[in-house]
C-alpha cells in the first residue's frame, strides 16, 4: 500500500487504514521470538520427555516441531511479502477463498477463543512466576516468605493484562519498545542457562544421554507413534508465535522485505536456542529428573548456582511471559481491526485512534476480556476449547500459499517459500493428522465438540452482519 504525507515522514500513516508505520526489521524480528518464547521452553521439556521416555526421543521432538514451525512460517512468508496489510492469517485467508464466511468463522473464533484465553494463560504463568520470586525474595531466617493466595495470582495476571493494553493503546512504537525489551531478557536470561551448563559442564554428566533411545516412558524400548505424537503436541504449543510478525504488517516499515526477514530470521533462532537449552537440561539433571521436574529450569539453575540461580531464572521467565503477554496485546487486535473493516464484525473495533493512531477499541476490548478470563479459574480448560478450531485455521490458512500459486500466478511475490510444494504439504499432513486425533481420542473430543459449538454459534451473527451489509 502506497503512503500518505499527511502525517511525519518518520512515521507515515498507512493510506486507507490511519495506521503508522512505525515497527522496522528489529521489532518485526523480535515479535517473532518474544512471541514464540513464552513460558513454553520451561515447563514442555518435561512433559515431552516424560511421553517419549529417552533423551534422544526428546531432542528429535524438539527438532520436528520446530523444522514444521519452519515450513509454515516460510509459507507465511510468501504471502505476507505477497499481501502486506494489516491482519495477516485473516487477509491470506479472505484473498485465497473469497468466502466471506470462512474469514468471519476464523475471526469469530480467535476473537471468543483463541487469542484472550491464550493472553490470559501467559499473564497466569507469569503470575506464578511472581509469586514464587515474592516468596523467595521475602523468606527470612526459617525460610517463610509471603505467599500468595490463588485470587492473588489472579489479581497480577488481570493486572498485567491490563497495564500491557493501556501501553499499546498509547502506540505502536511503545508497544514495539516493550517487546524488544522483554525479548532481550528473555534471550539473556535463557543465554545465561546455557552458557553456565556448557561453561560448568563438569556439575551435570554425559552419562545422562545414556540410552540416547529407549528408556523409561511412554515410548518403552524405542519409538512408539502415540507417544511421539502426544509429546508433539506439547512441543508445537511451545512454538506458537511464528505468524505473528505477519498481522501488523500495516504498521511495519518495508514489510515486503521484513515479513519473511523476521520469520525465517526468529524461527530459525528459536529452534537454536530452544535445542541448546533441552541438550543443557538433559547435561545438568538426570534425566529421571527432567522428566518429573514442574520447574526444569529452575531446578538446573539451582544445580549450578544454588538458590540464587533459581531466583535468577525465575526472574527470568517472569519477563518473558510479561513480555510474551505484550506480543499477544499487540498482535491480536489488529485481526479484529482487519476483520471489522470489512463490515464482518463490531464496528467499533475498526476505529483508530486519532492522536495514536492505533485501532485502539480493538486493543481495549481485547485487554478487557482476556483479563476477565485471567481472573476465571477454569481458563485452562477453555484453551482445549479452541485448539481444533485454531490448528484448523493453520491449515486453510497455509494451504492459501497452494491457492494463490494457482489463482493469481503472475502476482509480485518478492520472497517464494524454499521446497514448494514440499514445504507446505509436509505442515498440512503432520497438522491434519493432529486434528484427526483430537477427533479419535476421547480425552479430547468433548471439549473439541465444545469449542465447534462456540464456532457455530457465530453464524447467526454473521448472517446479521451480512444482511446489514447488503442494506448498506
Amino acid at each position: 500500500m502506497a503512503e500518505t504525507d499527511a502525517r511525519p515522514a518518520a512515521a507515515p500513516a498507512v493510506e486507507g487504514e490511519g495506521l503508522v508505520r512505525g515497527l522496522g526489521p528489529l521489532e518485526a524480528t523480535t515479535i517473532i521470538v518474544g512471541g514464540v518464547i513464552g513460558s513454553g521452553i520451561f515447563q514442555a521439556p518435561s512433559a515431552i520427555a516424560s511421553n517419549v521416555g529417552s533423551p534422544g526421543m526428546s531432542l528429535l521432538v524438539w527438532l520436528v516441531c520446530g523444522l514444521l514451525a519452519l515450513c509454515g512460517g516460510l509459507c507465511i512468508a510468501e504471502l505476507g511479502a505477497m499481501l502486506p496489510r494489516t491482519g495477516g492469517q485473516y487477509v491470506y485467508i479472505r484473498e485465497a477463498y473469497r468466502r466471506r464466511w470462512v474469514t468471519f468463522i476464523f475471526g469469530w473464533s480467535s476473537f471468543w477463543i483463541v487469542w484472550p484465553v491464550s493472553i490470559a494463560a501467559v499473564a497466569n504463568v507469569f503470575s506464578a512466576y511472581l509469586a514464587s520470586v515474592v516468596n523467595v525474595v521475602t523468606a527470612d531466617g526459617t525460610g517463610t516468605g509471603i505467599v500468595m493466595s490463588e485470587g492473588a495470582r489472579a489479581l497480577f495476571a488481570c493486572a498485567c493484562v491490563v497495564v500491557l493494553t493501556a501501553i499499546n493503546v498509547v502506540g505502536v512504537r511503545w508497544g514495539g519498545r516493550v517487546t524488544n525489551l522483554f525479548t532481550f531478557i528473555k534471550v539473556a536470561a535463557l543465554g545465561g542457562l546455557i552458557l553456565l551448563g556448557l561453561v560448568m559442564a563438569d556439575q551435570g554428566s554425559m552419562a545422562h544421554f545414556t540410552p540416547l533411545f529407549g528408556g523409561g516412558g511412554a515410548a518403552v524400548g524405542g519409538f512408539a507413534l502415540g507417544a511421539f505424537g502426544a509429546a508433539m503436541v506439547t512441543g508445537l504449543f511451545a512454538y506458537e508465535g511464528w505468524t505473528f510478525s505477519s498481522y501488523v504488517a500495516g504498521e511495519m516499515r518495508d514489510p515486503r522485505r521484513n515479513i519473511p526477514l523476521s520469520i525465517i530470521a526468529g524461527i530459525a533462532f528459536v529452534i537454536l536456542i530452544y535445542m541448546a537449552a533441552n541438550f543443557v537440561y538433559i547435561l545438568v539433571l538426570p534425566f529421571e529428573q527432567v522428566q518429573t521436574s514442574p520447574w526444569i529450569a529452575a531446578d538446573v539453575m539451582r544445580v549450578l548456582l544454588g538458590d540464587w540461580g533459581a531466583l535468577f531464572i525465575s526472574v527470568g521467565v517472569m519477563c518473558s511471559t510479561f513480555g510474551g503477554v505484550n506480543v499477544q496485546i499487540l498482535v491480536a487486535p489488529r485481526l479484529f481491526y482487519a476483520l471489522s473493516r470489512d463490515g464482518l464484525f463490531f464496528e467499533g473495533l475498526s476505529r483508530v485512534h486519532p492522536r495514536f493512531r492505533t485501532p485502539a477499541v480493538s486493543i481495549l476490548t481485547q485487554g478487557i476480556l482476556a483479563a476477565l478470563i485471567a481472573l476465571t479459574p477454569s481458563y485452562e480448560q477453555i484453551i482445549s476449547y479452541g485448539s481444533f478450531t485454531n490448528y484448523a485455521f493453520s491449515i486453510i490458512a497455509i494451504g492459501s500459499v497452494i491457492v494463490l500459486r494457482f489463482t493469481r500466478p503472475d502476482a509480485k511475490r518478492p520472497y517464494r517459500v524454499w521446497g514448494y510444494p514440499v514445504t507446505p504439504l509436509l505442515f498440512l499432513a503432520v497438522i491434519t493428522g493432529y486434528l484427526v486425533s483430537l477427533l479419535t481420542n476421547v480425552e479430547f473430543i468433548y471439549n473439541t465438540l465444545i469449542g465447534l459449538a462456540i464456532v457455530a454459534a457465530g453464524f447467526p451473527f454473521y448472517f446479521y452482519w451480512e444482511k446489514k451489509n447488503q442494506r448498506n
